[in-house]
């Protein structure tokens, strides 16, 4: 058998840094605000490549600032390419580092490009190597032979293909790698301004080719009678009239591979680099999700002289000095208690067999009050026992489930659940010893739906992280303790496998278990004493202990009262969804003339724009055409009947499938649905949902009305609906101090019909309803920082008009333009944008040199404040609202009863709080709710909470004083 060849890796740097920056979205970056998009995709595409064909050997190339030689030849060379970004120049050094800590020789000649390097090494290259050239483009496809390939990127970073000469005849119907050279001869090439023949498009040049072979061949043919029957004579005409710019073409499209270079195959061994320099540089990076890559990484790549546990332990570099300990009997427990009583604080975490908080099994808890060290209390579950005895055999030489795997008998092993609850209760009850956790909300929910109460949640190390950089999601343990403490932890994927292999947490052996979870524990109290003093340091613990912190538990009690659907409603709207559904169907494919899936975009898009001709002059086009988007929609409506047809097709199957068919799906068997909220998400400090989202059920549509309507109070009860009037509004003429809008707002008058009447110069009873919506819409999008073009789209006016608005707006607001121009002065010094109540969200982006994203940035700077401060207003609201009627009500709370209590809060979307009320009490409840809401601030105008009371969420009426 053949030895197989060994590989050179040849990375064409400046390629993949432009490719990524474009394929990846620049809001990634560290804490400190640094956009590491670009040198993210760099290492992912590096990481996939060295697993992908284990090379022996690695260099980079890169272009040097300055002219080249092609500069010389044509002055115009690259002329019309738009300068990048400084946020993608500044990311270059940072690509040299990730190079150097893997000892990846970097190769840069002025007066040289990337491509002609990349040339020169693979030339150089004995031939009983073969180099593989990494890049993000086609440019080096000429370079492909016997003993050269090029691995490209393709879908933004997501695909991959590797050409040999085989594929790129394929890719060019059937030219061979050296043509390409003659091909953008011909051709030519925009993204460098290489002329070629005007006139000659991809498949002419293609055509010339496979008849003449060479661009040389062709112009010798030129005047031959063979020739000219073969050419079409327009054809034949600018090839003769640009001959000069195609000879050009050719020999700037040529890469040059004899450029002098200092090359030793010798000095690029890939497997000669410090791991440990390799990590360093990921943790500053944060790039936590390439870690477990490059772990993986190094069993594939061993240097000669150490051992694959040498390298895992690199990543494991003080996990054998940590002290976890099993608990898994009475006598272990007693004297773990013991140690537990003696804490004024410490941090647990609990282990569940699934991630649903409210039912899952506990597996078991851990706790940690000193770094390093940790316990891990082992339950046995009654119902784990009975009801999986199936499944509980064995993992070590026991029998297998059905599905074949090894699992555990946990009947002789772990803590019945009650025990370990009725010795636990005393500490978990006591306020004064001080609980510290990673996503208190799960925790305290699982806790308590397995009956034991938890008080005195003092430090949520997820949420702290949060405070400290909301401009990311990524607040996982896992994250957080890569980014703040520059550890990478045991992960799921590691615990619980992938794929058809992947197995539950209950599935897991208490060996593996055990460290997993006390490593938990361990690092969520080392986060805690990490970031404790870095939001004092930031002046954010105030926002953290008054706010943040006491909403964890209105949250962990709004998630387990859930609110109660009407599930034969749904079961009726549904109905009549599906039979709308099926004839707005069978409408527009009579419009079509023909049947066909009118769920497939690919089949839409033939029959609006080929079979229809619908015009696409306004459409956006995607590699596989048209785009029959929503947005793409909307832009052709009036264009033919078929559209509006689609548009309502689309909407009703949407709310169909989100809602009506999804939400019985995810009621208990009580028939309450059980939001998750989200503590951690939105850089503004908003809540928002999930499984269902209920933020993103229409408010204003009839189809989103009947879906409110579902969300019912069960007998004897009725919903309460608290929600703040223009609260963004109110603030934005308080925090601005524009004294008109403030007098509007005293005067109690609609202010959006004052605005109309000030820009349209017409008194207030002469506002039509039309210029209503128009205010409206300037109201608002002036406060999200829209200019003329954002403005004309949501207000469906023209831009001039848009603009003329604008112009009027600041002139009777004056105020709010000033508010509006210090916002974004102040973030440009400062580098973030602040709320009333001090929580902050970093803006790097605020002097960004590329307009674009410039732009975002100071809307992001004048809405954040603004919508901020409603969210932290929000906030308040409840924990007050949540005390109020705990002091004064039978609330049941902490008690894992769905079905009990006089008042509950159920759910806050929005600007609007629901409560869940017993008939007797809505008149009471109702003005305690608005009294509390409404003093949250003292601001120089009025906050407002219209309170409505019903059977249902959408069906109500205005609760009477």
């Amino acid at each position: 058998m053949p030895k197989s060849k060994q590989k050179l890796l040849i990375i064409d740097g400046n390629a993949l840094i432009h490719r990524s920056f474009h394929a990846l979205p620049t809001t990634m970056k560290t804490k400190t605000g640094e956009i590491t998009n670009a040198v993210y995709g760099f290492t992912m595409v590096l990481l996939k490549a060295l697993k992908e064909f284990k090379p022996e050997y690695v260099v980079l190339t890169l272009d040097k600032k300055g002219p080249t030689f092609r500069h010389e030849e044509y002055k115009e060379y690259k002329a019309k390419r738009v300068k990048a970004p400084d946020e993608l120049y500044a990311q270059i050094g940072r690509v040299k580092e990730i190079a150097t800590a893997f000892n990846i020789p970097i190769f840069e000649r002025q007066g040289y490009e990337a491509d002609d390097l990349i040339g020169a090494i693979a030339n150089k290259t004995e031939k009983n190597v073969e180099s593989i050239i990494v890049t993000g483009d086609l440019d080096t496809l000429q370079l492909v032979d016997s003993h050269t390939k090029v691995y490209t990127m393709s879908h933004g970073l997501s695909d991959s293909l590797l050409y040999d000469a085989k594929q790129v005849e394929q890719r060019f119907d059937g030219l061979k790698p050296e043509q390409m050279i003659d091909y953008k001869a011909l051709r030519g090439d925009p993204s460098d301004n290489i002329p070629g023949v005007p006139g000659i498009g991809e498949k002419g040049a293609i055509d010339l080719l496979l008849d003449f072979q060479t661009l040389e061949n062709l112009y010798q043919q030129l005047n031959k009678p063979a020739a000219v029957k073969k050419i079409k004579p327009r054809v034949l005409e600018l090839l003769k009239e640009h001959k000069d710019k195609a000879l050009l073409s050719k020999k700037l499209a040529t890469i040059v591979c004899d450029v002098p270079l200092d090359f030793d195959l010798a000095k690029a061994k890939t497997r000669d680099f410090d791991m440990n320099e390799v990590v360093r540089v990921f943790n500053e990076l944060e790039f936590r999700s390439l870690l477990p890559r490059l772990q993986e990484l190094t069993k594939k790549l061993q240097p000669v002289n150490k051992t694959a546990d040498d390298e895992q332990n690199k990543f494991a570099y003080v996990r054998n000095n940590f002290k976890y300990q099993l608990v898994d009997d009475e006598t272990k427990f007693k004297k773990f208690l013991a140690e537990l009583k003696k804490q004024t604080k410490f941090a647990f975490d609990t282990e569940t067999a699934n991630f649903n908080q409210l039912e899952a099994e506990l597996l078991g808890i851990s706790f940690s009050w000193k770094e390093g060290e940790a316990y891990y209390i082992q339950t046995h579950n009654a119902q784990r026992t009975t009801h999986n005895a199936a499944t509980q055999s064995s993992l070590f030489g026991g029998e297998k489930n059905k599905q074949g795997r090894q699992e555990k008998n946990n009947k002789s092993r772990g803590l019945d659940i009650s025990y370990i609850t009725e010795k636990l209760r005393p500490i978990f009850e006591d306020k004064k010893i001080k609980k510290i956790c990673h996503n208190a909300k799960f925790d305290v929910e699982v806790m308590e739906s397995n009956g034991l109460t938890v008080e005195g949640i003092y430090f949520d190390t997820m949420v702290a992280s949060y405070l400290l950089n909301p401009g990311t999601r990524q607040h996982s343990l896992d994250a957080a303790s890569f980014n703040y403490l520059n550890y990478q932890k045991i992960s799921k994927e590691d615990l619980l496998g992938a794929g058809r292999n992947k197995i539950t947490f209950s599935e897991v052996p208490v060996e593996r278990l055990a460290p997993y979870s006390c490593e938990d524990a361990d690092f969520t109290f080392r986060l805690y004493q990490k970031l404790a003093p870095e939001l004092k340091n930031k002046k954010l613990d105030e926002l953290f202990r008054e706010i943040e912190m006491p909403l964890v538990r209105v949250l962990a009690e709004m998630e387990k009262t859930g609110i109660k659907l009407d599930i034969p409603y749904l079961a009726n709207l549904e109905k009549n969804f599906s039979k709308e559904l099926k004839e707005l169907e069978r409408k527009i494919q009579k419009l079509a003339g023909k049947t066909f899936n009118v769920n497939s975009p690919q089949q839409l898009q033939e029959i609006l724009f080929a079979k229809l001709n619908i015009p696409t002059h306004l459409v956006k086009r995607t590699k596989t055409g048209y785009s029959t988007g929503a947005d793409e929609l909307y832009k052709l409506r009036g264009q033919h009947e078929i559209i509006d047809l689609m548009v309502r097709y689309r909407e009703l199957a949407k709310l169909q499938n989100t809602y009506i068919k999804a939400l019985p799906k995810l009621a208990d068997k009580t028939g309450r649905v059980h939001t998750s909220f989200n503590q951690t998400i939105t850089a503004t400090g908003r809540l928002s949902s999930s499984e269902p989202n209920l933020q993103n059920i229409p408010t204003r549509t009839d189809e989103g009305k009947k879906i409110r309507r579902a969300f019912i109070a069960r007998r004897g009860y009725k919903l309460i609906s608290a929600d703040y009037s223009q609260i963004e509004l109110r603030l934005a003429a308080a925090m601005s101090g524009d004294a008109k809008m403030i007098a509007a707002f005293k005067a109690g008058e609609d202010i959006h019909a004052a605005t109309a009447a000030a820009i349209n110069e017409v008194p207030l009873d002469k506002v039509t309803p039309a210029m209503r919506r128009e205010a409206k819409a300037i109201n608002f999008g002036i406060i999200y920082g829209q200019g003329a073009f954002g403005l004309s789209q949501t207000a469906d006016i023209p831009q001039w008009r848009a603009k003329e608005f604008i112009d009027k707006y600041f002139t009777t607001y004056a105020g709010v333009k000033n508010y509006i121009d210090s916002c974004v002065k102040t973030a440009q010094v400062s580098g973030y944008a602040e709320t009333l109540f001090g929580r902050t969200r970093q803006i790097p982006e605020i002097n960004s040199s590329t307009i674009q994203i410039r732009k975002a940035a100071e809307r992001t700077a004048i809405n954040t404040p603004l919508q901020g401060t409603a969210a932290d207003i929000m906030k308040i609201a409840m924990i007050k609202v949540y005390e109020r009627i705990a002091a004064n009500f039978k609330t049941n709370n902490h008690e894992f009863d769905k079905q009990a209590g006089e008042v509950k809060i159920l759910l806050q979307v929005h600007d609007e709080l629901v409560i869940e009320v017993k008939d007797n009490l809505v008149k009471k409840v109702a003005a305690i709710v608005k009294e509390e809401m409404e003093k949250v601030i003292k601001l120089k105008v009025p906050i407002i909470a219209d309170v409505s009371a019903g059977d249902n969420w959408e069906e109500m009426e205005k609760v009477k004083s």
